[in-house]
């Protein structure tokens, strides 16, 4: 049986039915019931052009799988609403970039049309990790996610993918020599940054956050951070806090309170810096003028922290405290291979019972030693 000839014996699932003046077509796909309204007016000539023209056509995108809904729409659509949904939130920024680049793959397809393959190899030409990979996925999903509320889509193709674990990005932080050579290379605003990055442990956008009146006599107070010219709350909640200065970061606090300019500790143009992209030649320069490996600007955190762990003078929770880590045991989960030895050089003539029991146990005058 020929396309054409199943076409026209299908001809006979759609019936053309008046409502109030106007031409209704009522059919099936998939034992669904459709019912839509063809805007004509009931008349001789309308129903015929519907029996020989649009009928026929209907049944033959039905037949072919290529019926789409009126209102089908396209995933720019649905993401312009995600976008909007989502302006508010304290990351959203710093994602935008992010959010337009899977806008640009996806944006001209109808939702109906994308397919699980579709976003799993588009997820698979990314060279990235898969931690960056997973913020993809969430615009996705997200985006289908609106149209599934929509009813534009019966399901949505995004959620159920899963990515391959992957090895863990290797923890770097600087030697002792290492930082040596970084504050000595180092001059002006940026060495002063160091300064302070590598003795307190704050993020970047915490560090250009930081007003002069957050530092106080003994403390420095963390309220706000800057990242991509926005100015918001610290990373994580309860990331506000207060954290002890060392002696060491004195001397970079002070140095970097005569250059600035504004309110802001770190400043250009009496504003403050926008983002922490301002230092990336800086440290592009500097790590090549020092001989030393590369890492990213971000591992002076690492080193603070992995500093602070060596010196055994310091409890898990109050470094926890101070740089205001997810939690204690991922610091211990993320850092603990930078201290594995550190256990071998403990005190090992300390008495562990020594207040809460005697030494030696008197024995009873009715006691016997064994073998007495």
């Amino acid at each position: 049986m020929s396309m054409l000839s199943a076409v026209a014996k299908r001809k006979t699932m759609a019936t053309i039915r008046p409502r109030n003046g106007i031409l209704y077509l009522d059919y099936y796909i998939d034992s669904r019931r459709i019912k839509r309204t063809t805007g004509l007016n009931d008349t001789k000539a309308n129903r015929k052009m519907l029996e020989q023209e649009i009928i026929p056509e209907l049944m033959k995108k039905i037949y072919m799988n290529d019926l789409r809904k009126p209102d089908n729409k396209k995933f720019s659509y649905y993401f312009e609403k995600f976008v909007k949904l989502h302006e508010n939130d304290k990351s959203f920024h710093n994602r935008v970039t992010l959010y337009n680049r899977v806008n640009k793959f996806f944006g001209n397809m109808f939702v109906t049309e994308v397919r699980t393959l579709a976003v799993k190899e588009y997820l698979a030409s990314l060279d990235l990790r898969n931690s960056t990979k997973k913020e993809y996925l969430g615009c996705i999903r997200g985006t289908l996610d609106i149209a599934l509320d929509d009813e534009a889509i019966e399901r949505n193709v995004a959620f159920g993918i899963r990515f391959k674990r992957e090895e863990k990005v290797s923890i770097e932080p600087f030697s002792e020599d290492d930082v040596s050579l970084l504050l000595e290379k180092s001059e002006g605003m940026f060495k002063n940054y160091l300064g302070i990055a590598l003795h307190t442990g704050m993020r970047t956008g915490e560090i250009l956050g930081l007003m002069h009146s957050d530092i106080l006599e003994d403390r420095i107070t963390v309220k706000r951070s800057i990242s991509n010219g926005r100015i918001t709350s610290p990373k994580m909640l309860g990331s506000v806090r207060d954290i002890p200065i060392f002696e060491l970061v004195k001397p970079y606090i002070e140095s970097q309170r005569k250059i600035s300019k504004s309110l802001y500790l770190f400043d250009i143009n009496n504003g403050f810096i926008k983002d922490a992209s301002f230092f990336k030649g800086r440290w592009h320069q500097l790590i090549e003028k020092s001989g030393i490996e590369y890492r990213k600007l971000y591992s002076t955190r690492h080193t603070f922290i992995t500093a602070m762990l060596n010196s055994g003078k310091f409890k898990i929770m109050e470094i926890a405290a101070i740089v205001r880590h997810a939690s204690p045991q991922m610091i211990m989960k993320n850092y603990a291979g930078f201290i594995k030895d550190n256990h071998l050089k403990i005190d090992t003539s300390i008495d562990l019972f020594k207040k809460s029991c005697p030494t030696t146990v008197p024995l009873n005058k009715s006691d016997k030693l064994i073998g007495a």
